[in-house]
């Protein structure tokens, strides 16, 4: 710690600017219309607030992935790693050894993407 130079540049990628919201805009809303928002935010995994600001600014919010979308892939990406195990098993053990396994992951896989 004692050896680093004290004028050598800083390296790396710089701070972000933090803007602090400082300013308000009171808005009322029904009660009817404030579920709305808060349901179309929740949906997107974002508060009602947040929400209302990029609906202002931008006329859209744009989400990467609904809420749903999010759950499938997780469900998709254990069921990958469930594959693999599966793979590995029958390349050590012979394939007639986990088939049974393997027809109910792909049933389970066809399930899954019919309820969508």
């Amino acid at each position: 710690m004692e050896n680093k130079k004290k004028d050598s540049p800083k390296v790396g990628r710089p701070a972000k600017e933090k803007v602090k919201l400082s300013t308000s805009i009171n808005l009322k809303l029904t009660e009817s219309d404030f579920k709305t928002v808060r349901e179309k935010a929740e949906k997107l995994g974002m508060k009602a607030t947040k929400y209302a600001r990029e609906m202002t600014l931008k006329g859209r919010v744009k989400s990467r992935f609904t809420l749903e979308e999010l759950d499938l892939l997780r469900k998709v990406a254990g069921m990958a790693n469930n594959l693999n195990q599966l793979a590995k098993r029958a390349n050590i053990a012979g394939f007639m050894d986990v088939y049974s396994e393997v027809l109910g992951m792909v049933d389970y896989f066809k399930q899954l993407l019919d309820d969508r």
